[in-house]
């Protein structure tokens, strides 16, 4: 289907616009004018919850009470968008503003492994810190978009998703249809980082308003509904305390995750996804003797978080690696030669976290980024710089990530609604052209060269008799959709499997054959070193070199995977040192517009210098491992610990995310002023 949804047109189709709270929370009293209201629009609530997670489902319109800024009460429709806004605005509701109330606990995870008391009690050294990660938005280049369309009994839905199938079944869920009764077409998509891998309520109501009003309806989401009222992502707080020795070596660690999930639990992953993740990412790369983590989840009147790329690992190894820096200063080692004595030695294993580590070699990792990078050289390099008064820092990220969740992990989590699956259909034509469907859908991950590569290897085939075909729930066979960067993993794997079904000899022109298969996880890794310089006098920092060595398996199309890694990279890194979706006290945003939200532009970046280091996974059928998040999450690490560098001789210590002028000028003045009333008591 070509164009994106903002191109599709069907005939007679109303354009939608929502009333939405202008408060973070407040009771819902009389609507008046021409929209239709929770009461009206009878949606059902998409259902929530499994093994520890308490349902707290987010409604298609407010009932009853708004819990925040943003969050839709009411709907009308139009002929033209523009007229739509006009009646939403013209749309009176009677709101009593209401206190916050108290934060509802709907996830919690304890993590209790090894010998953690015996470690912190014989340790020589131990420090705490709390680390900060701000809450962000995944800010999509398109924003979200659905066109429902009811004829004959049969509802059809074109939706700029990373889900199709889920959004089909939450969708039947809401409003009480049998899943085959809705077809789901993906269109173009530009940009999904997570934030379309949701059931979102203007989905909800646009089906049912197709539905009841016998027209096709349309509904193409603004920038400012984008910043309030898609989903966040983080907004997570991690006090840790690392025990360790004389040596570098870290014995224990001990953290207390508090994720805010906003106003409501997300569909299909639920409130478990930032905590779950986070809590077993943290020390990951590394070898412990113990690990205690109590991770949980609470709401606030804020908008919901869901999935974003990297989703709970960012948080980790942000507050992993920026501990092991400190560690390394307080004991005055080098950063690089920390995360040498820590690393992990010997995979396959699993780690104190549960990950059960596939493959890799991160001693290796972090030996390409010492001789690539000319660490020593660059070291000198800074010890130069610093001379000459410039604040000129290196940091450094070990890390590992999940990709390719089957569904024994989505079920540890308490996550119901997502099947785990991965799947193919080759189907031969009449005119023998091969035909992969895939449960699956393109959102910018260069799918088809890949799929057609295997392909084309597999059966012997020349080029140019193979066409891909994802995002369409009639054709296409059922599964999770795209993310976590299971094309690489699941979707590979099942693309095989099927393959192998058909066989070589049997590809005659009927051939129809569909192969499931519920993918394990693996874990790709990476090191990744940042250079950064803030200005001495505005205290703006700047990315000035970026490498990052990656270990995602067998590497399945070079290019495609070196784009990936160069874009995770620019968003990490603008989520390090720019982005916030700040709000006041009293629940008010402060970023609602590209004004106030800041993210990195082409200058911001540098070269971006990539090495791969291949350990194949022994899991997945073509040993890869999956590459979409490694970017963002090494970034994570990396910059941060780079940023704090450069300003750890000014006797700064930074902890807040993001790293901008303000934390960094106010980290600055905090140093100065606790080293003069140090110099004061001493003098007194």
């Amino acid at each position: 289907m070509p164009g994106y949804l903002a191109d599709l047109r069907a005939p007679g189709a109303l354009e939608l616009a929502f009333v939405r709270s202008p408060f973070a929370h407040a009771l819902i009293g009389k609507i008046s004018g021409p929209a239709v209201t929770a009461t009206e629009l009878g949606v059902g609530d998409l259902r929530l919850g499994g093994h520890g997670v308490a349902p707290w489902p987010w409604p298609a319109l407010a009932r009853g009470e708004a819990r925040f800024v943003g969050e839709a009460v009411a709907v009308v429709w139009a002929e033209t968008r523009a007229e739509a806004e006009d009646l939403a605005e013209s749309v009176e509701v009677e709101f009593e503003p209401l206190e916050p109330e108290a934060p509802r606990r709907l996830f919690e995870r304890t993590i209790d492994a090894g010998a953690v008391d015996v470690c912190f009690q014989r340790a020589e050294h131990v420090l705490e810190r709390t680390f900060s990660c701000a809450r962000q938005t995944p800010l999509p280049l398109e924003t979200r978009g659905v066109l429902a369309h009811f004829e004959a009994g049969r509802l059809t839905l074109w939706s700029s998703t990373q889900i199709p199938h889920i959004l089909r079944r939450g969708v039947a869920q809401a409003l009480e249809l049998e899943e085959t009764a809705i077809r789901v077409l993906v269109p173009e998509v530009g940009g999904g980082f997570g934030l379309k891998a949701h059931v979102f309520p203007e989905e909800l109501v646009a089906a049912q308003l197709a539905r009841r009003l016998g027209r096709p309806v349309r509904w193409i989401e603004d920038r400012r509904e984008n910043l309030l009222a898609s989903v966040h992502a983080h907004d997570n707080e991690v006090l840790m305390r690392a025990a360790f020795g004389a040596d570098g070596r870290v014995l224990a660690v001990e953290a207390d995750l508090r994720c805010d999930v906003g106003a409501y639990s997300v569909y299909p992953f639920s409130a478990s996804l930032e905590p779950a993740t986070a809590a077993s990412a943290i020390f990951a790369a590394y070898d412990l003797q113990g690990l205690r983590v109590s991770a949980r989840a609470v709401t606030s009147h804020r908008c919901p978080v869901g999935a974003y790329r990297g989703v709970g690992t960012n948080t980790a190894v942000y507050a992993t690696e920026r501990m092991l820096d400190l560690i390394a200063g307080h004991l005055g080692l080098d950063p690089l030669e920390v995360r040498r004595r820590n690393a992990l030695r010997h995979l396959p294993c699993t780690t104190l976290g549960g990950r059960e580590l596939d493959s890799g070699d991160y001693l290796e990792l972090l030996r390409r980024v010492e001789s690539v990078s000319g660490y020593e050289a660059l070291r000198r390099e800074q010890a130069e710089a610093r001379r000459q008064g410039k604040l000129f820092g290196i940091g450094l990220a070990l890390f590992n990530e999940h990709s390719g969740t089957g569904q024994s992990e989505y079920r540890s989590r308490g996550i119901e609604e997502v099947s785990g699956l991965d799947a193919c259909r080759v189907r031969v034509t009449a005119e023998g052209r091969i035909v992969i469907h895939t449960s699956s859908v393109e959102i910018g991950q260069n799918h088809a060269p890949a799929y057609r590569r295997l392909t084309e290897r597999m059966l012997g085939l020349e080029p140019g008799r193979v066409d891909i075909h994802e995002g369409d729930t009639d054709v296409c066979p059922p599964g999770t959709g795209a993310f976590v960067s299971r094309g690489a993993v699941g979707v590979l794997d099942a693309i095989a499997g099927a393959l192998r079904l058909a066989g070589k000899q049997d590809l005659a022109p009927g051939t129809d054959v569909t192969c499931s298969i519920d993918p394990k996880q693996v874990f790709p890794s990476g090191a990744h070193l940042a250079v950064v310089e803030v200005d001495a006098v505005t205290f703006v920092p700047r990315l000035k070199r970026y490498l990052a060595v990656e270990d995602c398996g067998n590497v399945i199309d070079q290019r495609t995977v070196s784009e990936q890694i160069r874009g995770g990279v620019a968003m990490g890194a603008g989520k390090v040192l720019l982005e916030e979706s700040a709000y006041g006290e009293d629940g008010q945003p402060l970023a609602a517009t590209l004004l106030d939200y800041l993210v990195p532009v082409a200058a911001d970046i540098p070269r971006i210098e990539i090495e791969h280091l291949v350990s194949p996974s022994p899991i997945s059928a073509q040993g890869s491992k999956g590459v979409g998040e490694a970017g963002t999450i090494g970034a994570f690490g990396a910059v941060a610990n780079a940023v704090a560098d450069a300003v750890a001789p000014l006797g700064a210590e930074l902890l807040e995310l993001p790293y901008g002028p303000q934390r960094i000028f106010a980290a600055i003045q905090l140093a100065t002023t606790s080293k003069q009333k140090k110099g004061r008591r001493l003098g007194g």
